[in-house]
């Protein structure tokens, strides 16, 4: 009962065509230890099927000769299949070919019937064989999957890497790098391009990390596209194999783009530039308003004495310019000290203040305005940004009309009747030269400019964000060469608590 219990099962496909040998096979596995289960076949069409089966034999034995099939038919129908059993060729009339030849086609060994001595001990030694041939091939697909997986992550990560040779030549770059570089990852890694060529600095980096630590610590540099542009990035340098000689080194240089921050601290430095040019503007205006009042007194007393009719038409020109740059210099200071505070203001007067200061760059633009100006209900707004975002949009239009042209200025009470809401619509229209598609989708990207070094791409975007913190909308139409139209609601009671 123990040794029955302890004999080691085993899936047996038998290409026979008498059953007396099956059964003499049978026990001789038996008296040795095995507990086979034998399936016969006698035909090429009964191998296939079996073959085919989820519970496949683990070890093929095949006559050398049968009426309608063969062992090296049964032999050459295994290989076809992909399968990995072992074959073991079995003769009543064993000859030096016919084991020569047996071998040669794929037969792991070749017994006589006569003689089953070298049976069991081939049989162990084929199934030893074929699981650790199993065993290597499960290892060698979980390698290539590992290699799959980390090689996916690497093309994946936002991060540019290159791999690179001790003498500088690139032998990966994964799709970030590519991107950054504006060149593909295939013609990076080809073998032609070194990678001081993409940056000096990162070889002379690697040359003394080569020389010290495997890693350097991360430094500033520039990377030069195909375009023959530059882009600031942040970059570390590894050292992969410190083990090896110095003509196997490899190297690892990981590359951030700094560009956009570099954007951000230049917008940074503009927007502090802007608000220390407002303040200093207001200070100005505020400066000059009380000689301004002593000329218009001065003028007033002038203009009670008696004049020349020709001197009294002196004087009153001089009066209505004088009003004029107090009406600038009041303007300026409304504009730039604005409350923080929420309050009720007309929408006409926040776009005449706006108006007003940029009325002598209207009129050298020769830009005729119209205004339209239909709303009379008040909005509850921080007045300083609405007339910063009326000031971006009439700048924007005025930019985009460089010989001449009409700006259309219109306000109107109406209810969005998506969320019920009621408040003022104000349309902003020039007949400039209009937006592209492609331009007229990324206009509210922040950084996004059309107008080369002198813009910072924030005006739009901060725009949005103004309109949207007072619970409104911006949106914009624009075709080429039709001009452009922006619109924005405003709600007449806009969220937001007040500040003190």
């Amino acid at each position: 009962m123990s040794a029955k219990l302890d004999a080691r099962a085993l899936q047996i496909l038998l290409v026979e065509d008498n059953p007396d040998d099956a059964l003499l096979l049978d026990r001789h596995l038996r008296k040795h230890g095995y507990a086979p289960c034998i399936v016969r076949v006698e035909t090429s069409l009964e191998m296939q099927t079996e073959l085919t089966k989820d519970d496949k034999p683990e070890v093929i034995f095949g006559d050398y000769n049968l009426p309608s099939f063969s062992g090296p038919a049964a032999l050459r129908l295994l290989r076809a299949s992909g399968l990995d059993i072992p074959f073991i060729m079995m003769s009543g009339v064993v000859s030096e070919q016919t084991a020569v030849d047996s071998m040669r086609a794929g037969a792991q060994d070749y017994v006589s019937k006569q003689n089953l001595m070298r049976l069991v001990p081939a049989l162990e030694r084929e199934l030893k064989e074929a699981s650790e041939r199993r065993g290597k091939l499960a290892a060698e697909m979980a390698l290539r999957a590992s290699e799959e997986k980390f090689r996916h992550l690497v093309d994946a990560m936002p991060l540019g890497l290159l791999l690179n040779d001790n003498a500088g030549r690139i032998m990966y770059a994964n799709q970030a790098i590519g991107r950054l570089l504006h060149r593909s990852p295939e013609e990076l890694a080809s073998g032609n391009e070194r990678v001081d060529q993409v940056c000096g600095d990162i070889y002379a980096a690697q040359l003394a990390c080569a020389d010290g630590a495997s890693t350097t610590s991360p430094f500033e540099a520039v990377c030069h596209t195909s375009s023959g542009s530059v882009v600031e990035v942040l970059i570390g340098t590894a050292l992969l194999n410190p083990e090896a000689d110095e003509a196997s080194r490899q190297f690892a240089a990981f590359v951030a783009d700094l560009s956009l921050q570099k954007k951000s601290e230049h917008a940074l430095r503009q927007a502090e530039k802007l608000a220390v040019a407002g303040r200093l503007a207001a200070s100005i205006a505020h400066e000059i308003n009380n000689p301004l009042e002593a000329i218009v007194n001065c003028l007033y007393l002038v203009s009670n004495t008696e004049l020349p009719e020709d001197a009294r038409g002196y004087v009153t020109l001089a009066q209505q310019e004088l009003n004029r740059v107090s009406q600038i210099t009041m303007q300026t200071l409304r504009f730039y000290r604005g409350s923080t505070r929420q309050e009720a203001i007309a929408p006409e007067e926040l776009v005449e203040t706006v108006l007003t200061l940029l009325e002598t760059r209207l009129q050298r633009g020769n830009i005729q305005v119209t205004r339209q100006f239909k709303a009379r209900a008040t909005v509850h707004a921080q007045a300083g940004e609405i007339r910063q975002v009326i000031a971006n949009l009439i700048g924007n239009a005025m930019d985009s009309m460089l010989n001449g042209g009409r700006l259309i200025l219109r306000t109107r009470e109406e209810t969005n009747w998506s969320s019920r809401v009621c408040g003022v619509v104000l349309t902003i229209a020039d007949t400039g030269h209009g937006m592209e598609a492609a331009i007229k989708s990324r206009i509210f990207e922040p950084f996004f400019s059309t107008k080369g070094i002198t813009g910072t791409g924030l005006g739009l975007w901060i725009s949005q964000e103004i309109v949207a913190k007072h619970g409104g909308n911006l949106q914009v139409r624009s075709k080429p060469k039709h001009g452009t139209v922006f619109r924005f609601f405003l709600p007449f009671g806009a969220p937001g608590t007040e500040q003190a």
